[in-house]
Order: structure tokens, then sequence, then C-alpha cells
């Protein structure tokens, strides 16, 4: 039952600590929170099966994005990346000197407890995530995610707006808010756009918005 404990116990150390520093509550103003913008490379859609060959990401504090700590990191694939790589662009040889991702996670881990996780169609990289932790740390942290996809479903519902079928990826999201739009499937640039658009989407919030009424549209 507890066989775990005596493969990784520091990991799973880790996520008790990261665990013991309180979210936001509901009530936190939106605008006064700390985000961290993530975006995941996936060698396909099965969280179960597939794997994460890269991982990008940018913290936003004070509703400015610091650069300063974006982070890019190729990650190990235990199995050939294959046709995945005509999505990512990155090939077995690119990941030959990447990182391990049990690293790359306790970094996180230690340098972001009590941020406000945010990525575009968050579902997928939360789950990726969650396994990632499971099978390598025992046990997932407490981790509270937004979706920039449907904080603007729920903007454009809200002003009457008809959408198109393409009209949530990001790129058209970003077009839609007048930012640059990137080229996609490399985790940091998606990121960046995502984080982007996530402050254009706060700047045209009202005023008192809460991290609660994000928690609302993000569902």
């Amino acid at each position: 039952m507890f066989g775990w404990l005596q493969k990784n116990p520091e990991l799973y150390a880790e996520i008790l600590t990261f665990n013991q520093v309180a979210l936001p509550s509901a009530d936190t103003p939106a605008r006064e929170c700390r985000y961290l913008v993530l975006d995941l490379e996936l060698t396909g859609l099965n969280a179960k099966q597939d794997h994460i060959v890269s991982i990008g990401w940018l913290p936003i504090v004070e509703q400015h994005i610091r650069l300063s700590e974006a982070r890019h990191y190729l990650i190990e694939a235990p199995v050939s990346v294959g046709q995945s790589a005509i999505y990512h662009g990155l090939h077995d040889s690119d990941l030959k000197d990447a990182q391990e991702l049990a690293d790359v996670l306790t970094f996180l881990l230690k340098q972001y407890p009590g941020y406000i996780f945010v990525a575009h169609h968050c579902r997928l990289d939360r789950a990726f995530l969650q396994i990632a932790f499971q099978r390598h740390f025992g046990k997932a942290p407490r981790m509270l995610f937004l979706d920039t996809l449907n904080i603007e479903y729920h903007r454009l519902q809200k002003l009457g707006s008809r959408l198109a079928t393409d009209a949530l990826r990001l790129p058209q999201c970003l077009a839609r808010h007048h930012l640059p739009v990137s080229a996609q499937h490399h985790a940091l640039e998606d990121a960046y756009g995502c984080a982007l658009l996530f402050l254009s989407q706060l700047k045209k919030s009202h005023s008192a918005i809460t991290l609660g009424d994000l928690q609302l549209h993000s569902r």
C-alpha cells in the first residue's frame, strides 16, 4: 500500500510542502493574485499513455509578465516521439540531452507554491500534469487552474457574439484582442501568447472581478 513512500519520499515531501502554502480565497481581487501561465507539448492526447516532451511557463505578478523567470524545458521521452513530431517539431535527436520530467516538476513546486495556474484549454495540460505527478511523486499537488479558452467563451457569450468554428483557438483569440500571434506548438511561445491573452481578458473585465469570478468563467 505504501510502496511508493519507499521509492521517492523526497519527491512526496515536495508535494506536501507545496500544498502547505494556502491558495488565495475566492473573494481575492483577481488582479492581486499571482499566476503561472504554462503550456505543454505532447506526443498525443491521452494523458494515461502519451508523454510530455516540452514545458514552457511564465509567471504573472501584479499584472506584469516576469520575462526573467520564463522557462522552457525539453523533456526526456521514454519512447520515440514518432509521428507527433509533425505537430511539435521535436524529434528524438532533439531530446537526447533533455531534462528529466521529475526534476522540472520539482523546480516548479519549489518556485511557485500559492500561484494560480493558467492555460489555454487547460483540461489537457492539467490531466497530463496530474498523472505525471502521481507517477513520479506518488501524489498530485493541489493546483487551481484557470482556462483562458473558457474565459474567452464566457466573454464573447456575454457580448452576444456569434462564434465561428475555430474562434476559440489561441491564435484567433490573440488576433481578436489585437495581440501578436506567434508560431504555434512551441511551449514557451504558446505560454507567452496565453499570458498576453489572460492579461487582456483581465483588463476587459470589471474592476472588482475576483478569483472566484474567474473560476466560474473558466468552467
